[in-house]
């Protein structure tokens, strides 16, 4: 096994299977996809171009297994690559997955008359990359997939986008001509050429996005049908210029997407030696971040070039600083005879700074198949390391619920790891029902060492019972306004206060459902239960007695007092109910006769026969006056 395989195979062990997620981005310029992302070895670029949207170009990239056949490389679609497209919204993009018949958004470019003259209609939302290109070998080959929602709906009809790769000769003879055919055929491969019926060999099924399709709708791209990996060759003069035109565009109108999937580090010929990279917790293999874990950066002598021991010096430049931005490289690479990888750890430094994105170039000068002189250029891109943040919800429950914690994560690298304490499971989230107000502390790292935090979500619990204070019964008159005080302790707030009646009496008091309630115009009485109950549904009740009485004061006209017993003292009736009430007695004259400030009726008259005066005052402010007669022989 090479050397190259040992690392590669030592760096899979840990990465386990997961369902397929396909991610993509613009941030890349087109040269920078072109000459990091698309070619491999043997292969210098200039002269890069592209012609429409600028969201429908990008990168790509696929997580999990995936039947889309390649992990990563340049997407072109005749829509938009972005899940969430600033213009268009989100829906739009050739990420899975596949769930509806018909996605895709009309981006208002233009077509593209070599796509009109392949398809027979007009094409519209043409995306074109084109490039001048040096090959060292005598062929060029790279990788690819195209796919459509235009399967199978449309081409029964014969209707179908279209896309090609043409390669003309710039400091040679060498006509326009589209490379990607069917393999071993002139065949040019189109939708038509290409589907469940036609050439089945070649096409993969993905489903119709309804899930009534003639396959599973499948988990990794929105397109309705794709071709398998195909490889576009050419035969080219080692040393010369050529120049190659990659467009898609969609035929007939720009209702549907179509896309194709250029594989990364394919566009390749034979060279001395090559020069890849695998970064680990990244989705692309050129970019590493401060402080992460390492990348490879592996020199590879294709077949053909392995029999003897060689040696290549190579240079470093770029932006970032060799030794103090990323580990020391040197400048030489030694292939022992029969070697074919040798591989070099990369590491980013934390330098604490913040410098944006910057970049290392490794250049090697080498002797081409053909015994040209030319240069193999490989750049990566440094990330600055982004620190870790995080927040956890402090709540408040009730003693026997449950309450669930949520995480927010933010910063770092390469994925979250969790660990909570309390022997809670690593997870981002946890639902947990302490019995007493409790702390979880979450520490939050992240696969590339970045400093871990920490954050405390604190579970209050709530466990005191409401108490209702105890209600003394209540004796009342008849038309009197009272007031109830209902007094609480304990328990949380907000609390309902319910009064119940359990034998409704007629016309009973009516009492007000609030802390302060109120008998109002009191006419009769009865037994009410007073229930509180508060925040975490536990209450208390008691019981309250109203008594209403007839309190009204009856006023004598005659008094008798003859000592027998009836009549004998000037007596108001419910007078009792009444105290510290006033009485004064007048004679015709208008003479005080008897006064007392709180009248019991027990004045018994030690006066003539005749007619009388009184004045009675009650202490709530009502007054009584009249006359009575005193008849003593009665």
């Amino acid at each position: 096994m090479s050397n190259r395989l040992k690392i590669c195979s030592f760096f899979f062990l840990v990465v386990f299977e997961m369902m397929a997620q396909l991610t993509t981005s613009n941030a890349l310029t087109p040269t920078q996809l072109v000459n990091n992302i698309l070619l491999g070895g043997g292969i210098t670029a200039t002269n890069v171009t592209y012609t429409g949207y600028v969201n429908a170009i990008g990168t790509f990239s696929v997580t999990g297994t995936n039947n889309l056949g390649m992990n990563s490389g340049v997407v072109m679609t005749t829509g938009t690559i972005l899940a969430n497209d600033p213009t268009y919204g989100t829906g739009f993009g050739p990420q899975g997955p596949n769930n509806t018949s018909g996605a895709g958004v009309d981006n208002g470019q233009p077509g593209d008359p070599y796509l009109t003259s392949v398809a027979g209609v007009n094409t519209f939302n043409a995306a074109i990359l084109e490039f001048d290109f040096v090959p060292q070998s005598d062929t060029i080959k790279f990788n690819y997939v195209f796919g459509t929602e235009e399967y199978m709906e449309w081409i029964t009809g014969g209707f179908a986008d279209v896309f090609a790769f043409v390669v003309s000769g710039v400091t040679v003879n060498h006509p326009a001509t589209n490379v990607a055919l069917l393999p071993g055929t002139s065949t040019p491969v189109t939708a038509l050429n290409v589907n469940l019926n036609v050439n089945p060999t070649y096409y993969v099924d993905n489903g119709d996005g309804m899930g009534t399709g003639t396959a599973p709708d499948g988990p990794t791209v929105q397109y309705d049908g794709f071709t398998v990996v195909l490889t576009a060759k050419d035969t080219v003069t080692c040393g010369e210029t050529y120049h190659i035109k990659m467009m898609i565009a969609d035929a007939l109108d720009g209702a549907v997407d179509a896309g194709v999937f250029l594989q990364a580090g394919s566009f390749s010929a034979s060279a001395p030696v090559n020069i890849s990279s695998d970064v680990q917790f990244s989705t692309n293999d050129t970019l590493l971040y401060e402080g992460c874990a390492s990348a490879y950066l592996y020199f590879i002598r294709p077949p053909g070039f392995t029999a003897a021991a060689d040696t290549f010096i190579y240079q470093v430049s770029g932006t970032a600083t060799n030794g103090t931005d990323i580990t020391f490289l040197n400048d030489t690479i030694i292939f022992t005879a029969g070697q074919d990888t040798n591989a070099i750890t990369l590491t980013a430094l934390n330098d604490g700074l913040t410098e944006g994105l910057e970049s290392i170039t490794v250049t090697i000068p080498v002797t081409n198949a053909c015994g040209f002189v030319s240069t193999i250029v490989f750049t990566m891109y440094v990330g600055d390391a982004v620190p870790l943040d995080l927040s956890v919800n402090d709540t408040t429950i009730c003693l026997g619920q449950s309450a669930t914690i949520v995480s927010s994560p933010s910063g770092g690298q390469g994925g979250y790891n969790f660990n909570w304490s309390g022997g809670l499971p690593s997870t981002a989230n946890q639902t947990v029902s302490p019995t007493s107000t409790t702390n979880y502390i979450l520490t939050l790292s992240d696969n590339c060492g970045t400093p871990a935090v920490q954050d405390t979500a604190t579970i209050i619990v709530l466990n005191s019972l409401p108490a209702l204070a105890t209600l003394n019964d209540i004796v009342a008159c008849q038309d009197d306004d009272i007031t109830i005080f209902t007094n609480i302790s304990g328990g949380y707030s907000p609390y309902i206060i319910n009064w119940t009646e359990p034998v409704p009496v007629p016309d009973s008091v009516f009492i007000q459902n609030n802390f302060q309630s109120a008998i109002a115009n009191a006419q009769s009485g009865g037994v009410f239960v007073i229930t509180v109950t508060d925040a975490c549904l536990k209450s208390d009740n008691d019981t309250l007695l109203v008594i209403v009485k007839d309190c009204e004061v009856n006023i004598p006209n005659i008094v008798t007092p003859n000592s027998d017993g009836i009549n004998d003292a000037l007596y108001f009736k419910n007078l009792e109910e009444h105290p510290n009430s006033k009485l004064a007695v007048y004679n015709r004259w208008g003479g005080k006769i008897f006064e007392s400030s709180n009248y019991n009726n027990a004045w018994t008259p030690d006066v003539v026969d005749g007619v009388y005066y009184f004045v009675l005052e009650l202490p709530e402010g009502k007054n009584y006056s009249g006359y009575f007669h005193v008849f003593k022989g009665k």
